[in-house]
């Protein structure tokens, strides 16, 4: 299986109900080999490791704690921001963000000023109608205390779950002097990575945002372009601000929506010939719209390869900041605890060749977006993008 990444994991940890990243990869297999106290060079860690481990006047790590410690040392002597160790517990939510769904309650988690975990809780979700409410302290789940110490990637894989299967909660809420544990079962927790609606109707101009690319963006996709066509749409504003990357799969996928022939990108390794990706063969009513993409200094790796092929094969205009410039490729090992190790091992180009890695894509129209704009809600990059599409340029 193939990814696509930025940065490093851009994971919703904060969140029970979905979250999102930035980078590229491909699934490997895991090898075993061994290297032992013999091997020359590693003598220097294991003598660290005994003086460590004999001398040292604080709290001792554990045994797990210094192996995942000596692996991130190890990987970052690469020095490569994408080549990656990523412990068990970012990586299952990393999963689940692909994935699309996790078994969960439907809250979100956040901290407190005084660093207690917060619960917000979504509508007719299971922590909703089980008597959650916005606000509660998490003080444990399942009897294991919360911590201020606790990342809130842990807490949420303490509540997620499989489906079906029931996570008791203690909660404080204001106004109770005691705590209080309330029982919720764990259901299907769904995270669309699609969003989409009529712009201008008069115009006939619709609206889609892509959060991520996921397992199920292009059948998303899919739908949502056949509503819009049903909306008698044909042109399209399509915003990929904030996306930091997904699965390369998906990222061919969606551009061959917008696309009948030609290439969707370039791959090139190391004393390998150049590679390439070609547009697929399906049937969209968007292959014939005008297309404004948004793009903003957030845009990487997935959703950069979309914008470069659409802009390249001349389907569609640029509009907003430069994107971030993730055009490097990582091969994913899944390692046995849970872990996996992310090593970079290609680059991709446009279809015309166009360097993404630390360069990215400049738009045709540049528009920022300053605070003052943000503070008064006002978006002028998508006004931008609608005034093109209405023919006010």
């Amino acid at each position: 299986m193939r990814f696509v990444r930025v940065v490093v994991i851009i994971v919703a940890v904060a969140l029970l109900i979905g979250g999102g990243f930035a980078g590229g990869y491909v699934a490997g297999e895991y090898r075993v080999f061994s290297a032992g106290a013999e091997t020359p060079g590693y003598v220097i860690l294991w003598q660290v490791r005994d003086l460590l481990n004999r001398t040292f006047l604080g709290e001792i790590p554990s045994q797990q704690a210094q192996v995942y410690g000596a692996t991130h040392g190890l990987v970052n002597a690469f020095n490569d921001p994408y080549t990656l160790f990523v412990e068990p517990a970012p990586r299952t939510i990393e999963r689940d963000a692909i994935r699309g769904h996790f078994g969960g309650i439907g809250a979100v988690i956040g901290r407190n000023e005084a660093n207690e975990a917060v619960l917000t809780v979504m509508r007719d979700k299971p922590a909703a109608r089980a008597g959650v409410k916005d606000g509660d302290v998490l003080a444990a789940v399942d009897g294991k205390p919360i911590t201020a110490e606790m990342t809130v990637e842990q807490i949420v894989l303490l509540i997620r779950g499989e489906v079906g299967a029931k996570v008791t909660l203690t909660l404080r809420r204001a106004g109770q002097t005691e705590p209080f544990t309330v029982a919720v079962t764990r259901e299907r927790i769904e995270t669309p990575s699609v969003e989409w609606r009529m712009l201008d109707a008069d115009r006939r101009i619709g609206y889609l945002r892509i959060a991520i690319f996921g397992e199920r963006t292009s059948a998303e996709l899919k739908q949502g372009l056949d509503e819009l066509a049903g909306q008698r749409a044909d042109k399209l504003l399509l915003d990929l601000r904030g996306n930091g990357g997904g699965l390369l799969d998906a990222a061919v996928d969606v551009a061959s929506q917008f696309l009948t022939e030609g290439v969707v990108l370039r791959e090139q390794k190391r004393d390998s010939p150049e590679t390439f990706y070609p547009v697929k063969k399906v049937q969209s009513p968007a292959q014939a719209w005008k297309i404004v993409i948004l793009v903003d200094a957030s845009t990487a790796s997935a959703s950069e390869i979309v914008a470069g092929a659409l802009r390249d094969a001349g389907r569609a205009v640029l509009i907003g900041e430069k994107t971030y410039g993730k055009g490097s490729v990582q091969e994913v090992h899944e390692l046995p605890d849970g872990s996996s190790l992310h090593v970079t091992v290609a680059r991709w180009l446009t279809p015309n060749r166009v360097q993404l890695d630390k360069t990215g894509l400049t738009p045709d129209v540049i528009v920022n977006i300053a605070q003052a704009d943000r503070d008064a809600g006002r978006d002028p990059q998508l006004a931008r993008g609608l005034a093109w599409l209405r023919g006010e340029r």
